[in-house]
């Protein structure tokens, strides 16, 4: 475990990892300081019970004066790798971790089920936790809203540790290490804090680096970039998707998902029984069963946990149903390749909500992809908002030309949004709120933009609108 005691450790990002890497630093006999570039007033609360403890906490500061005194410097997921902070702190000779890094080696000996990619990591690490938890205990946690430092003084000797993980988190691993790592896919996302994709999938890669010739890999076989990752792996590497082939641990045969060689589970479900909508939450099952399988689980307990999942909040989750118009919410859709696989989820006419803050990324797939729908008749129409509309606009209009005309609309607000997409249905239909974007230009985080997605549509069925075109 990593000696604290009298050294001096500075944390940067007050967010909920920041904190609970203070507080445990600060217990273990570390003298620590906290900064944070945003003096937010919701932070105040945090300062309070932080400084009760004795840690020093300075808002709306970058980097503290005399950076080169602190033995240790923990990063919060936030603060992205080439922060100006960090940069100092490596060129004082300070060591840079993350609170990822600094959990796991306060958690030595654990065994730990680590999830990244670009989407369904949420939902992926709580169905291996749910398949997990009904023969032994397991605690989800990570990127997921428990950091994994915050689970030192509960988790035991015994307990698995499933953790969602971020590109954030992994850039700045040294030992970090998963004894089942499972990748799902490595899109486009993020470029607001990676130079670029190579950069993107490197620090995603980083999962692999220090896994030993005993552990797992589940990775995406249809995905390139997973495929690579599986390349550098020195375990097993058991590989998912729909079409069986010579790496394949998990598939789809007849309906049925599929466990072969070496987790030889035979047919451990048939997809029918899932609750979960869309192809992309059918391979996140995939996944979980392959690292379920790989650290024990039965496959009796892995169908019923499966089975009764009914999926998480904010992720392709059913709102209410107005006159005959079903209305879904996706705001963790925060980057087009989950917008993408969002919209191709409905077996219905839909008509998506998309917009936000752009995070340096191409709409041009989206726009494909809506133009194809839109022409086969499967789309219905596209209301824009936010920062991001007439980017979007322009993207779909060059793709679909006059095709588009009356129904690309670009709206003020979410309330707008609403009345909007439900006018356009006609009566019969999906209203699909899938932004492809960050949410920061209208809102706090993708969960505030999802419950004020689900006020807006409350207010139009309390309006008691009828479907109009």
């Amino acid at each position: 475990m990593i000696e604290l005691d009298g050294k001096k450790v500075l944390v940067v990002g007050l967010g909920m990892s920041g904190a609970a890497a203070a507080k445990v630093s600060a217990r273990l006999g570390a003298s620590v300081d906290v900064v944070d570039s945003s003096n937010a007033p919701l932070k105040a609360g945090m300062v309070e019970e932080l400084e009760s403890g004795g840690v020093k906490v300075s808002l709306g500061v970058s980097a503290p004066v005399g950076i080169g005194g602190y033995d240790l410097l923990v990063a919060s997921p936030g603060v992205p790798d080439g922060a100006l902070v960090l940069m100092k702190a490596r060129e004082a000779g300070v060591t840079v971790i993350s609170e990822l890094e600094l959990g796991f080696r306060l958690l030595e000996g654990r065994t730990i089920v680590a999830v990244t990619g670009t989407n369904g990591k949420t939902t992926t690490t709580r169905l291996i936790g749910e398949m997990l938890s009904r023969e032994r205990r397991a605690l989800t946690c990570g990127n997921i809203g428990n950091p994994l430092v915050g689970l030192f003084e509960e988790a035991g000797p015994d307990d698995v540790l499933v953790v969602e993980v971020s590109s954030f988190q992994l850039q700045n691993i040294e030992e970090f290490r998963a004894n089942v790592g499972v990748v799902l896919n490595i899109a486009p996302d993020h470029f607001d804090w990676h130079r670029d994709l190579e950069e993107y999938r490197e620090a995603k890669m980083r999962l692999v680096e220090n896994m030993l010739p005993g552990d797992f890999l589940v990775y995406n076989l249809e995905d390139e970039s997973c495929r690579m990752m599986a390349s550098r792996a020195r375990g097993q590497t058991l590989g998912f998707g729909a079409a069986r082939s010579r790496q394949s641990a998990v598939w789809l045969e007849e309906g049925w998902i599929v466990a072969g060689t070496p987790l030889r589970a035979g047919g451990v479900m048939p997809v029918a029984e899932l609750k979960l909508a869309g192809a992309h939450n059918v391979e996140n099952v995939m996944a979980a069963v392959a690292a379920s399988l790989a650290i024990g689980a039965r496959t009796e307990e892995l169908r019923a946990a499966a089975g009764g999942f009914e999926g998480l909040e904010h992720r392709m989750e059913f709102v209410t149903t107005v006159n005959g118009v079903a209305f879904y919410n996706d705001s963790k859709a925060t980057n087009p390749h989950a917008a993408l696989h969002a919209v191709r989820s409905s077996s219905e006419p839909v008509v998506a909500i998309m917009g936000g803050r752009n995070k340096g990324l191409d709409f041009s797939e989206v726009a494909r992809e809506v133009c194809a729908r839109m022409r086969d008749g499967r789309m219905t129409g596209l209301v824009l908002l936010g920062e991001s509309a007439r980017q979007i606009k322009e993207a779909v209009e060059l793709v679909c030309g006059d095709q588009a005309e009356g129904r690309l609309l670009m709206v003020g607000d979410l309330d707008e949004s609403v009345s909007r997409a439900y006018a356009l249905t006609g009566g019969s239909g999906v209203v699909l709120f899938t932004p492809a974007c960050a949410s920061f230009d209208m809102f706090a985080d993708y969960a505030d933009r999802g419950r004020a997605f689900k006020d807006a549509v409350a207010r139009l069925e309390e309006s008691g609108a009828g479907a109009s075109g």
